[in-house]
């Protein structure tokens, strides 16, 4: 049975098709209506047939993307280990860590399905691997606005790197605020038979921004329906001008620290 109101049954030859329904077994064509049942029923019965067709649509796009995301994943290990590389490296020149933590993911296929139907894509493999560069995500939390800079800096050093893009809102933040650097680089992957550049979505921000960004994200799913949008979109902007300033402000704290340390030595 599918849902509560209908059920197909194929019962005779091949091209003998019967629906079961609220209303009774009706003969004749594949998913054929009965001029007798009302509008609101059948309205009802095609909005459930669209959505099995989408459900039908969504089982084969899933069906075998478990392999493909299986290089994303490589690839999002693959850069994670790349920053951990370059902390560890800092911190030994500079006997300070620049990133606070590292953070990754893969998007889910519904989500990837989800995207590709709002690119206005079919959800097929090859569309996912042609279009969607963010299917692999990591992002790095840095201490200070320096080490975002620095870090970029080091990224498009290493020439087995493809940089694809880089959309810069730390100097162009969003219209409500929103402040990080993101960037798409290829990383190489290498399996039994073949190497692979596969894409990687980069997010590379400091604390106060991801702190900014979080509740943010938090903020835009709660109720506000008592609350004017204009006023909300000014007050997050305002949070968010004010933790820059602050950062500014822990920044050249570190900078005096940094110089103090210099010249002792």
């Amino acid at each position: 049975m599918v849902g509560k109101h209908k059920q197909t049954k194929r019962v005779g030859g091949p091209n003998t098709t019967i629906r079961v329904t609220p209303t009774g077994v009706m003969p004749g064509a594949p998913w054929s209506l009965a001029p007798s049942i009302p509008a609101s029923i059948r309205s009802e019965q095609q909005e459930l047939e669209i959505a099995l067709q989408a459900l039908e649509r969504y089982q084969e796009f899933s069906a075998g993307i478990d392999r493909v995301l299986q290089k994303y994943e490589a690839a999002m290990r693959e850069m994670v280990v790349r920053f951990e590389i370059l902390d560890k490296d800092l911190s030994l020149k500079r006997n300070r860590n620049p990133i606070h933590h590292i953070e990754s993911r893969i998007k889910s296929p519904a989500s990837i399905y989800d995207k590709l139907i709002r690119y206005g894509k079919d959800p097929t493999i090859g569309n996912l691997e042609e279009y969607l560069m963010d299917v692999a995500g990591v992002r790095v939390i840095c201490s200070y606005i320096n080490d975002v800079k620095s870090l970029v800096g080091l990224l498009r050093r290493q020439d087995d790197l493809e940089i694809v893009r880089i959309k810069n809102y730390i100097e162009k933040p969003k219209p409500n605020g929103y402040r990080s650097l993101h960037a798409i680089v290829r990383i190489p992957v290498y399996f039994m038979d073949s190497k692979q550049m596969i894409p990687v979505e980069v997010q590379i921000r400091t604390i106060a921004m991801d702190y900014w960004a979080s509740l943010e994200h938090d903020l835009k799913y709660k109720a506000i329906a008592d609350v004017d949008n204009g006023q909300f979109h000014d007050e997050l902007k305002d949070c968010s001008e004010i933790l820059e300033k602050l950062e500014g402000r822990m920044q050249r704290m570190a900078n005096m620290l940094d110089a103090s340390g210099k010249s002792k030595k």
